[in-house]
């Protein structure tokens, strides 16, 4: 027990410090500010999520074959190149490198955290206590990256130097829970004859036949994935957005930080969520209320569109790790990060795809006519998966 809490608030520890970027809520005014257009913007935001997904499964089976710890510790090197590369950066050739460099970073930490943290309750046989660890993890992570917009604002006020800087001093600091964490023990894939790349082979085979033999989990995903990537969309450009209704880069840092205060408690309260209502009833109301909140975030008044931004936001707290839990108990440990990983490359070719085609959009019709344009297309793919699985339900 005193081995499982070590690990755990050791990865508390980490997730505080890795989770703070100081520009999350200021990036696109940042680009902006360097001469980026809209449309260059996304297209470095394509990169980023082009990186993830020509390696999101590799870095996944990098965790799941030699260990979560390495997983981490390359992901926190890449985090502290992308604030080096922001800072130094004047060109579009050089943004490219850091958001490269960010979507790296991604690749390494998806599925490595949660699987670290369920392999430690596993070896206590806790289990049952992971949707509330996942929760107190997300709910820190959320908690961090809120303080992170918050002081952004005004570092940014002060020079964009101090804003960067203080995230590569604060990736430096998140490596030194990492020599705390012992690595859990995990279930190992069987050994495989051959180069090394037969054995990468065979783990994404094993993570590819997840999917297949487990048809009650593709709803859950194909609709976590379409949310969780208009959710990005409506984030990054909105903070452009408020600026076009007014607001300047410290107030729309005040709007971020309370996003994110509000969904530590979503994320804290997730596990008695999970207790009260059943998974797919939480599921299909949570759609719901999301294209509900995102129509109102389209067409109601400035201070609507504020309120409607968060309850967005606070949909996704609180559903995530329920997510998770759903289908990490549906998974053995040796091919946890694996699947988690192409979950990311799916959602990552999503937003690769949408976000630079949304940006381009904006520069010819507005914020207005591109979320409506969103909007419509989210609706029509939601329905439209519905009633395909309706349809096969009854075969």
């Amino acid at each position: 027990m005193f081995k499982t809490k070590t690990n755990i608030y050791m990865l508390y520890f980490y997730i505080f410090f890795a989770q703070l970027f100081f520009d999350r809520a200021l990036w696109v005014i940042y680009l902006g500010d360097k001469g980026m257009t809209f449309g260059q913007i996304g297209i470095l935001e394509a990169f980023l999520h082009l990186a993830i997904v020509l390696f999101e499964v590799p870095t996944g089976m990098v965790a799941d074959l030699y260990g979560r710890k390495i997983s981490l510790m390359l992901g926190n090197f890449f985090s502290i190149l992308y604030g080096l590369f922001m800072m130094i950066s004047g060109s579009f050739s050089l943004f490219t490198l850091a958001f490269m460099s960010m979507g790296l970073m991604i690749t390494f930490h998806s599925g490595a955290e949660q699987a670290f943290a369920y392999d430690t309750l596993k070896s206590e046989k806790r289990e049952n206590d992971y949707t509330k660890v996942v929760g107190s993890m997300t709910a820190l992570a959320l908690l961090s990256l809120s303080l992170a917009k918050f002081l952004g604002g005004f570092l940014a006020e002060i020079s964009w130097e101090w804003v960067y800087g203080s995230t590569i001093f604060t990736h430096v600091l998140a490596l030194i829970p990492l020599f705390f964490m012992k690595e859990p023990e995990r279930d190992k894939t069987e050994n495989i004859d051959g180069r090394w790349y037969h054995q990468w082979v065979h783990q994404l085979k094993l993570g590819v036949r997840v999917w297949g033999r487990n048809p009650i989990i593709h709803k859950p995903v194909v609709l976590f994935i379409l949310a969780t990537s208009v959710m990005v969309i409506i984030t990054f450009y909105g903070q452009e957005y408020f600026v076009s209704l007014g607001y300047s880069p410290v107030v729309v840092g005040a709007i971020f930080t309370i996003e994110g205060l509000l969904g530590v408690i979503m994320a804290k309260i997730a596990y008695k969520v999970e207790e009260r209502f059943k998974f797919f009833n939480l599921l299909h109301y949570g759609i719901g209320l999301y294209i509900l909140f995102f129509t109102l975030f389209i067409f109601a008044s400035d201070w609507a569109i504020l309120l409607s931004f968060l309850f967005l936001a606070q949909l996704l707290s609180l559903f995530e790790p329920i997510f998770t839990t759903f289908v990490q108990d549906r998974l053995t440990s040796n091919v946890r990060s694996t699947f988690f990983s192409l979950i990311g490359v799916v959602e990552s070719f999503v937003i690769m795809i949408s976000f630079p085609l949304f940006g381009f959009a904006v520069e010819r019709v507005g914020f207005i006519n591109g979320f409506t344009n969103l909007l419509l297309i989210l609706f029509t793919m939601v329905t439209g998966f519905l009633f395909l699985q309706k349809i096969r339900s009854r075969n």
